[in-house]
């Protein structure tokens, strides 16, 4: 047993290595050009692409492991049941559970790993490619309002921003900080980014959209005014200020200080309670690869690597497509705890319940 072990364990070493390579590859591709492409524009030299190259690197990493995971499994499996080794094993009286067993365990490992990746490295790698980029001065508001991410580069806003398309914004919520009482929020459907005048300013227009300001008498209660357009000055930070943190920046400890902060202050916590459970939910997507991957790879007989590789495709898509939702769900406030764990979650469900009608 030990040596069909060993063997299939190394049945999915190089198709996982393959998986590794090709994927960091796409996702490299995928990311490096826009940076390339600000380095070029402020005439920046090869060193400091290399260095925006090696901050890129564990992002690459963190999505590239499930889904080597899941290509290698589906090959591994696919090619021995190809093969008739899977029906030589059931006829020598073996489970074949016995030879998932240590794909699960290695899927579990990588997931563990993949927790102090996400929580730790990949946050200090973000942040450090976000500061680089601050240092060659660029100066672009695309850079500072990006969406989907709580900013704080503003003196007393707090701003998040559901989608970025050009310059229009979409689903804009915005927290105007005061020294007393609580903030006054602003929400708009739209906003767009206009040409200002002034250097250092950003001027945003926003449309239908309504005003929460809290009385100072009565701080529980708020008077809400409506508006159709509404036009607010952001001042650019000084280029030698700092640049704050955001929360695909911060550490599962820094995230949860800030949720402790901003609850003080009633500011909406869900972007940092979902990105919480992003982090650790991505994290544990080798484990829920593993899952399904094994048994649909055990009913695999024809097709051999281009059913495998159609497969894990497929896997990948749904996969990340109930991620991309549930954390969009999460960033609204629907269960920001729970919704980006939905692929996890249905994915190791039907694996699970897949790998107990093996036999």
């Amino acid at each position: 047993m030990r040596i069909l072990k060993t063997y299939v364990i190394a049945e999915h070493l190089k198709p996982f290595l393959l998986g590794l390579s090709v994927f960091a590859f796409i996702l490299f591709m995928g990311n490096m050009g826009e940076l390339v492409r600000i380095v070029m524009r402020q005439k920046g030299e090869a060193m400091v692409v290399m260095k925006l190259f090696l901050y890129l690197i564990p992002f690459i990493i963190s999505y590239s492991l499930p889904m080597a995971v899941l290509l290698s499994i589906l090959l591994a499996f696919g090619k021995l049941n190809s093969d008739n080794e899977i029906i030589a094993i059931k006829a020598s009286g073996l489970n074949p559970l016995h030879l998932i067993t240590p794909v699960i365990l290695f899927s579990l490992l990588l997931s563990l790993l993949c927790v102090k990746l996400n929580d730790s490295v990949l946050p200090k790698a973000t942040y450090a490619g976000r500061k680089l980029i601050a240092s060659l001065g660029v100066r672009k508001p695309s850079i500072f309002l990006q969406q989907r991410t709580l900013i704080e580069d503003f003196s007393n806003y707090v701003i998040y921003i559901r989608k970025v398309k050009g310059n229009y914004l979409y689903g804009v919520q915005i927290a105007k900080l005061k020294e007393e009482g609580l903030p006054t929020s602003i929400a708009a459907t739209k906003g767009e980014i206009l040409p200002s005048s002034h250097e250092g300013i950003i001027t945003l227009k926003l449309m239908h959209g309504t005003i929460d300001e809290a009385k100072l008498d009565e701080p529980y209660r708020c008077d809400r005014s409506s508006f159709n357009e509404y036009y607010l000055e952001l001042k650019l930070p000084p280029q030698e200020t700092s640049v704050s943190k955001r929360p695909k920046d911060m550490t599962i400890r820094e995230l949860k200080e800030k949720i402790a902060e901003f609850q003080q202050k009633r500011i909406d916590i869900s972007p940092l309670l979902t990105e919480i459970n992003r982090k650790l939910s991505l994290a544990f997507a080798s484990l829920s690869f593993a899952l399904i991957a094994s048994p649909l790879a055990l009913r695999v007989r024809k097709g051999g690597k281009s059913t495998g590789f159609g497969l894990s495709l497929f896997l990948i898509i749904i996969y990340y497509l109930l991620f991309t939702a549930g954390q969009a769900l999460g960033e609204k406030g629907i269960l920001p705890e729970v919704s980006v764990w939905a692929p996890n979650i249905i994915l190791g469900a039907v694996g699970s319940f897949l790998l107990w009608r093996t036999k």
